[in-house]
């Protein structure tokens, strides 16, 4: 064979390789695009993904009725991220605008920057990080399917354009006594002013429920023991003036509770208006109190606000014994509900008939109604 021919055979084999090279760059490129579109596509309402081929499979203990989930394939699966924190040493879930971080061994995290209670801690199995399947239903909004004849999980993506509340527990014991306060933290509304406002508001709120519980706060520096004696020496003169001694007064002071539970129940919620009911036991005695809020207007609302009823105390009065009718909240199923505190140290809740609602509420909150 010629050097001639045999330098034509070279060159060509050349071409052929170098096109083969670009060729299979180009099917990579499109892949890498085709994957980063994948995983950064923005969930629609109503998409349905199927889980299938996990490293990581979901566990199902039939016992407790609980459906563990692995974080990271159920997230990357729905289109979101997972990442470490290194400065808060957590583990970050990234999904559709809303950040969680989570510890390991801890029911304590993170959702938006906000204090909250997980219902289970979170585990670490095969050193897998797995959640419980109400993380993601609950605070993603999605519908989590469990197929336990194929071992497959379902999520059907919901409304992520919707607020959704979580909850935070403080808890704690003070010798044979016991206390703890859950509180709702709302993420997701459109003012974030307001929403930070209305989640310190339900905080104080517990904490005050609470407060008998608590640590006093050390004394200021400036606080000597003559003060101290100087304050003690004038409340020893106002109780003579008026005929009172320190037995007395001590006779005359209630008994701190032995358990205080705060806990709440929630109700309607959307972006327009929210409804949630606390519920507060003192010593085995329960009272309840709603709260109701028009988020638009970002102010509380009153059943008479809601309504067009000028005897509105009268109209209930068949449903409502006590009367009360400021006492109310809009249930998760949209339904009118009183809420009457009793005087054995209990509360009774009463649903009002939908034909009584439909008659008398304003047009702008109908849909509280489903209408």
């Amino acid at each position: 064979m010629g050097w001639k021919k045999l330098t034509i055979i070279v060159l060509a084999a050349a071409v052929l390789i170098c096109g083969a090279i670009a060729l299979s760059m180009k099917l990579t490129k499109q892949q890498q695009v085709e994957m980063e579109v994948n995983q950064n596509k923005t969930p629609q309402a109503g998409d349905t993904t199927t889980l299938t081929d996990m490293e990581n499979m979901p566990l199902y203990y039939d016992d407790e009725e609980v459906l563990l989930l692995p974080v990271r394939n159920v997230v990357e699966g729905l289109g979101g991220s997972v990442s470490w924190d290194a400065e808060k040493k957590a583990t970050e879930i990234s999904y559709y605008g809303k950040k969680l971080l989570l510890n390991r061994g801890s029911s304590e995290a993170q959702l938006n920057g906000y204090d909250i209670t997980l219902k289970r801690e979170v585990e670490a199995i095969n050193g897998c990080l797995y959640v419980t399947s109400d993380v993601f239903s609950e605070y993603f909004a999605t519908k989590v399917i469990w197929d336990s004849d194929q071992q497959l999980v379902t999520i059907q993506t919901g409304d992520n354009s919707q607020p959704v509340i979580a909850s935070c527990v403080i808890s704690g014991e003070d010798g044979e006594r016991s206390y703890s306060a859950e509180y709702p933290v709302v993420v997701g509304l459109n003012d974030g002013s307001f929403e930070k406002n209305l989640n310190n508001s339900w905080k104080e709120y517990a904490e005050e429920a609470i407060a008998s519980f608590l640590p006093e706060e050390e004394m200021e520096e400036d606080t000597s023991e003559a003060s101290a004696e100087d304050a003690a020496a004038e409340e020893a003169a106002a109780s003579e003036e008026s005929g009172e001694t320190a037995e007395n007064n001590d006779a005359q002071e209630e008994p701190l509770p032995k358990q205080v539970h705060l806990r709440f129940m929630k109700g309607y919620c959307s972006d327009a208006f929210l409804s949630l009911c606390w519920e507060k036991e003192t010593d085995g005695k329960l009272e309840v109190e709603c709260v109701n809020i028009d988020l638009l207007e970002q102010r509380k609302v009153t059943l008479s606000d809601l309504t067009n009823g000028e005897n509105l105390t009268e109209s209930l009065a068949p449903y409502a014994t006590e009367k009360n009718t400021e006492n109310y909240y809009i249930s998760a199923e949209q339904e009118l509900m009183l809420m009457e505190n009793m005087e054995d140290g209990t509360y009774t809740s009463v649903p009002v008939p939908f034909e009584f609602s439909q008659s008398v509420w304003k047009e702008k909150y109908r849909f509280l109604l489903g209408i």
